[in-house]
C-alpha cells in the first residue's frame, strides 16, 4: 500500500496550457492543479527533473503564467510538475 505524499489537495481541471521546455513552447493541457503542482499532458515527452515554465490559459486561473516548475513524475499519460514556489505564496 503506497502512502500519498501530497500536502495540498488537487483539483481536477481540463484547460489548455503552454509549457516552456528546452527553449521551445509546447501546447499541453492541465488535468489537475494544486497549490504546489500540476499534472499536464502534451505531445512532447518531458524528462524527469527537467526545469519548465507553465502558463495556464483559463480565465479562472488569472495570473498563473510563467510558473517555474520541475518535472517530478513522468507517466505514459503526462507529467507531474512541482512548482518551485507554491501558488498564492503569502511571502511575495
Amino acid at each position: 500500500m503506497s502512502k500519498e505524499r501530497r500536502v495540498y489537495e488537487r483539483q481536477d481541471l481540463s484547460t489548455k496550457a503552454h509549457i516552456h521546455l528546452d527553449h521551445e513552447i509546447v501546447e499541453g493541457e492541465v488535468k489537475n492543479l494544486s497549490i504546489s503542482g500540476a499534472f499536464v499532458t502534451s505531445a512532447r515527452v518531458m524528462e524527469l527533473n527537467a526545469e519548465v515554465e507553465l502558463s495556464i490559459d483559463n480565465p479562472l486561473t488569472q495570473n498563473l503564467n510563467n510558473l517555474k516548475a520541475k518535472v517530478a513524475r513522468v507517466t505514459d499519460n503526462g507529467a507531474g510538475l512541482h512548482f518551485k514556489k507554491p501558488l498564492f505564496d503569502s511571502q511575495e
